[in-house]
């Protein structure tokens, strides 16, 4: 009797399995694209200058983040800003295309503030009753002569 060898298949040895793929046509392959993909390139330039090109193209964006604590914060922020958006009415919507983004950029602009006030989203413009405008004496004073006794 003939002893049959079992071959195990590890991740280190490599069945023989029929290819299923086959290119036709032409590459897509920008092959101009080359040297500036290769990763030795890449790390060669970073030593020489600190900075991952390809990284570094992208435009800064700066601002105070310092409310917003993580992506579900800010996603939650945004459902709400969508939400008191669909408060207001529809025709004001229309106005601005239904683009809760559109409305900010109009809102946030101070030139507008008339504008918002004909719509009824801010309150109407108002004196300020806190420190009234009296209009001040204007009698010169002159001091007081008068001694004081010193006892």
């Amino acid at each position: 009797m003939a002893k049959k060898t079992i071959e195990f298949f590890t991740p280190y040895t490599n069945p023989k399995k029929p290819c299923f793929f086959e290119t036709t046509g032409e590459s897509l392959t920008q092959q101009h694209f080359s040297q500036e993909s290769e990763i030795n390139n890449i790390i060669r330039s970073h030593d020489r200058n600190g900075v991952i090109d390809h990284v570094h193209r992208g435009n800064a964006i700066y601002g105070d983040f310092s409310e917003i604590t993580d992506f579900s914060d800010a996603l939650h922020q945004i459902k709400e800003a969508q939400n008191e958006f669909l408060n207001i009415p529809s025709e004001i919507r229309e106005k601005f295309k239904n683009d809760a983004g559109e409305f900010f950029k109009f809102a946030s602009n101070p030139d507008n503030e008339s504008e918002m006030r004909k719509m009824g989203l801010l309150n109407p413009q108002q004196e300020s009753t806190a420190m009234p405008v009296d209009k001040a004496n204007l009698e010169a004073v002159e001091p007081s002569t008068a001694q004081t006794d010193p006892d």
